[in-house]
């Protein structure tokens, strides 16, 4: 019976744990004999039984039995467990992994077998499981037809690990990707327990001793159970154990896992494999490496010893983690490395005793990414941090930081998070600062956020530092908000459907002497409502309580009172004041007419602790009436064909704001919390003119503006540009101006224009200026482009110029320049330019460059920037630094942010994550 080579490479053989005798003694114990002809083919005919046995043991006497391939793969039959699958252990496969019976020699392959390699057999359509060998690459089948998608090499040198480089010369971050075999994988995926599930073997040839149930394969060696796929060039199975020992281009895989290795012995039922001189890839993770050996356990566990880690592409062992003792946890997270060095280059740079490091975006114990910068003032500074993941809704992180020129400062943020609140708290400590004449430096921060009940919320931001100059000398890598006046509040809220009440508690730490400090909420009690009477008509009201304390001496004025000034440091001042309303709204398609009918009163009582009390005012009343009214038109306009509509808007308000004279003056004391409104286009319709409660203009004018938009066909707007001028009927008092005001004799105020264009999605243009009433010339004028087409690029452009501005206390003209952009997947810089142009001085200057592999990226910065102190008349000094950053694929970032947090803080910009690709 011929039949070709081709056609018969593979036989798959059932292995079973427990083969009876009873089904042995069924099975036929003739052999194939066959021989090669001249033509290539087999010529096979059945062979004669063996000869039996003339001892009395004879039926138990070990038999092996040789076959060739036949052209029908055989049936398989399903495993059943003899024995319950046992915990886990970690082992030494050298010495501990139950063993297979050892072999002498490999056994030779007959001739003909040695002669038919997996690529020139063919396998019949139902023996696509078995057939994959390690040599094997993934393809996408489409129309019938297996390929690799074009981008990528059919002759990749990686195939073995997965990794297939791209072709289409386009430049990326990495030079290829890895791939599973998708259809195998699906194929081989079982969800049953491992103890259950049948173990399918396949080989090209194999002898078994079919009493003891020890079978040896040889050639294109597959065994299979559940999700878990071996392929090797030899094989030797112990049924009764159900273990195996595979030699010779060994290959393991299960779903998001790739081993390769020259040994490797297997426990079937406890699910443990190791492996001896062995490689593997976690594809999803990007993390490969290699071991002396490898131990593999059914929760996915794995063990290196004499092993490296790294998020490198195949080939490229730029930085990598090597160890004598590894530790996996997949299902964790998380990795674990003992006596460990990190290797960059091949030159190890740091030694870790122990070190923790996370294999995917959760949440892991363990050492972050130290950061360092080199400046001229602090010299070196280089900071470590450590994060514990102490529960679920708990954790911490230290930074020990040391700075060359100043000491050791250490940071740490505590997070706790339960069913009702969100809570951290900030601490920094630096004894003896050996540039501050040292002293000891400090920092506490706290935030709350809580929402007792539906209706009740809670919230405390508390942040005080030791000095004025602690942010300036020292910043901080805690969540910490970084201004002149640091808060202290905690305030709690009970929100109803038409009311709430807002108790609140609000100290300040000013950390600029240059600047006035604002004044202590100690309490604030806050009533405001709105009730609807009808459709149209609103009540609505606002009624507080506050005393206000500050230790300031700039309180008061002191040449007015002629106090001493120790005096006037310390003042109590409690100030009651309501205002309710009533307004009518009436809108129509076309318009709108907004009547508002209001009364506006407060009322103070000073308390001077070392001092008499002064003469001032204590009440102001106001009445005040305004006529908010507008009107609406729009077209169609087309363009370039494209469809678009304008729309014409007309304001004009009509305000009448009368008051009693016995408010207190700005010459008297600085407000509690008022100050003048900015003048602009939407400040010249505020009905006070000042924010806060403490003051209130007194006028009678007419506010005439006007503004039009174009919006695309979706609705979205394109274009806005508006401008709007106030009349005055009467003049107003000279300490009793409204935005814009210089004397109060204006009969008008200048002209407020503003425009914001949005050219594309991505480009925005904007400008606001304040136009001179008589000569039309800009007073003051800004301008601003930015550009972010995506979060790799930006371009921010910015001028302002207040040089003839009357309400400008010094002239000032500054452009600023920052930009950030990513030149090809590889290659990207950052900068940025502030420059006072009025004073033809820098202000800031920035200039970074960037540059990335598949495993890391490296940013280096240079700044020189002006740094000016807080403390009272004190000169501004330039500072400047050298600052680099690290990201290492996969475990993160060390050293400064590269000018990412300047830029962020300016323009709002933020890019993608950084320490993630």
């Amino acid at each position: 019976m011929p039949f070709t080579k081709s056609s018969t490479f593979r036989l798959s053989v059932a292995v079973a744990a427990v083969l009876s005798s009873y089904a042995m003694a069924q099975t036929s114990h003739a052999s194939w004999d066959c021989k090669a002809n001249a033509k290539g083919e087999w010529e096979c005919a059945s062979g004669v039984a063996p000869a039996a046995n003339t001892t009395s043991n004879a039926q138990s006497t070990a038999r092996s039995i040789s076959q060739p391939t036949t052209e029908r793969r055989l049936s398989v039959s399903e495993v059943k467990p003899d024995k319950a699958p046992s915990d886990s252990k970690p082992l030494n496969t050298a010495s501990q992994v139950p063993q297979v019976r050892q072999a002498p020699q490999r056994p030779e392959t007959p001739a003909p077998l040695q002669t038919t390699t997996a690529e020139q057999a063919t396998s019949p359509p139902d023996a696509s499981l078995n057939s994959a060998t390690p040599r094997e690459r993934p393809m996408n089948t489409e129309a019938g037809v297996s390929t690799l998608p074009d981008f990528l090499a059919s002759d990749a040198p990686y195939a073995h690990l997965d990794w297939y480089p791209y072709t289409d010369g386009e430049t990326r971050l990495c030079s290829g990707r890895y791939i599973e075999p998708e259809e195998l994988m699906a194929a081989i995926a079982e969800n049953r327990p491992l103890s259950e599930l049948p173990i399918y073997a396949g080989a090209s040839s194999s002898s078994a001793d079919l009493q003891s149930g020890f079978t040896r394969l040889t050639g294109g060696v597959n065994i299979r159970q559940g999700g878990r796929e071996f392929n090797s060039d030899y094989g030797e199975l112990n049924q009764a154990e159900r273990t195996a020992s595979l030699q010779g281009k060994v290959q393991f895989r299960q779903p998001g896992l790739l081993m390769i290795a020259e040994r490797a012995d297997i426990d079937f039922d406890q699910g443990v494999s190791g492996f001896s001189q062995s490689q593997y890839v976690m594809h999803q993770e990007h993390l490969r490496g290699s071991a002396e050996q490898i131990t593999h356990y059914l929760n996915d566990r794995i063990t290196l010893e004499k092993g490296m880690v790294t998020y490198c592409e195949p080939g490229n062992n730029d930085w990598a983690i090597h160890s004598g003792s590894i530790e996996l946890y997949p299902e964790e997270g998380y990795g674990v490395a003992r006596h460990a060095t990190l290797q960059v280059a091949g030159i190890p740079v740091i030694y870790m005793p122990w070190f923790r490091f996370p294999i995917d975006d959760r949440r892991q114990s363990g050492f972050l990414y130290p950061s360092l910068s080199i400046s001229k003032g602090d010299g070196t500074d280089i900071s470590v941090p450590y994060y514990f993941n102490l529960a679920p809704n708990l954790d911490d992180t230290l930074t020990v930081r040391f700075i060359e020129n100043r000491g050791l400062l250490l940071e740490n943020e505590l997070r706790y998070l339960n069913s009702w609140s969100n809570n951290e708290l900030s601490t920094a400590f630096l004894a003896n600062d050996d540039r501050a004449n040292n002293e000891n430096r400090w920092l506490l921060g706290v935030k709350h956020q809580g929402q007792i009940t539906p209706e009740v919320t809670s919230s405390v931001d508390f942040s005080r530092v030791s000095d004025n100059d602690y942010f300036a000398d020292l910043g901080t890598s805690l969540e910490v908000e970084r201004k002149e006046h640091l808060d202290q509040k905690a305030e709690i809220r009970y929100q109803a459907d038409t009311w709430q009440l807002l108790g609140r508690f609000h100290d300040y730490q000013t950390i600029n002497d240059n600047i006035a400090s604002p004044y202590k909420r100690v309490p604030q009690v806050l009533l405001t409502g709105q009730e609807a009477l009808n459709k149209r008509l609103d009540f609505n009201y606002t009624a507080e309580y506050v005393r206000f304390r500050r230790d300031r001496r700039d309180f008061f004025d002191q040449a007015i009172f002629s106090a001493p000034e120790d005096a006037l440091r310390k003042t109590t001042a409690d100030r009651v004041h309501i205002r309710p309303s009533l307004s009518y709204k009436y809108y129509r398609p076309w318009g709108y007419v907004h009547p508002k009918l209001s009364l506006w009163h407060s009322q103070y009582s000073f308390n001077f602790e070392t001092a008499p009390n002064f003469d001032l005012p204590t009440s102001t009343t106001a009445g005040i009436a305004s006529l908010d009214s507008g009107l609406y038109f729009d077209r169609d306009i087309h363009f370039r064909n494209s469809s678009y509509s304008q729309s014409f808007e007309p304001r004009l308000m009509l305000l009448h704001v009368d008051k009693n004279k016995s408010q207190p003056s700005p010459a008297q004391f600085r407000y509690f919390d008022s100050s003048a409104l900015d003048f602009s286009y939407y400040n010249l319709f505020d009905p006070y003119g000042w924010s806060g409660n403490d003051r209130v203009s007194a006028t009678q004018q007419a506010t005439l503006g006007a503004s039009s938009a174009i919006y695309n066909d979706k609705g979205v707007e394109q274009l806005r540009v508006a401008v709007a001028q106030s009349h005055y009927l009467k003049d107003r008092d000279s300490m009793d101006l409204r935005p814009g005001d210089i004397s109060g004799q204006e009969t008008s105020s200048n002209l407020a224009f503003m425009a914001q264009w949005n050219v594309t999605p991505t480009l925005r243009l904007s400008h606001d200026s304040e136009i001179d009433r008589n000569d039309y010339s800009f007073e003051e004028h800004n301008y601003r482009a930015i550009w972010i087409p995506n979060n790799e690029n930006m371009i921010y452009l910015s001028y302002r110029d207040r040089v003839n501005s009357n309400n400008a206390n010094e002239p000032i003209r500054q452009s600023d320049v920052a930009f950030r952009h990513q030149i090809n997947p590889k290659w990207g810089v950052v900068g940025r330019w502030q420059h006072d142009i009025e004073n033809s001085k820098k202000l800031d200057t920035l200039l970074g460059v960037e540059y990335g592999t598949c495993c890391w990226k490296m940013r280096l910065t240079g700044r020189e920037w002006l740094a000016s102190s807080n403390v009272r008349g004190a000169t501004a000094s330039y500072d400047r630094g050298v600052f680099v950053e690290f990201v290492l694929r996969g475990l993160g970032s060390f050293g400064g942010d590269g000018g990412r947090g300047l830029i962020e803080e300016i323009t709002g910009f933020k890019e993608k994550d950084h320490d993630n690709f």
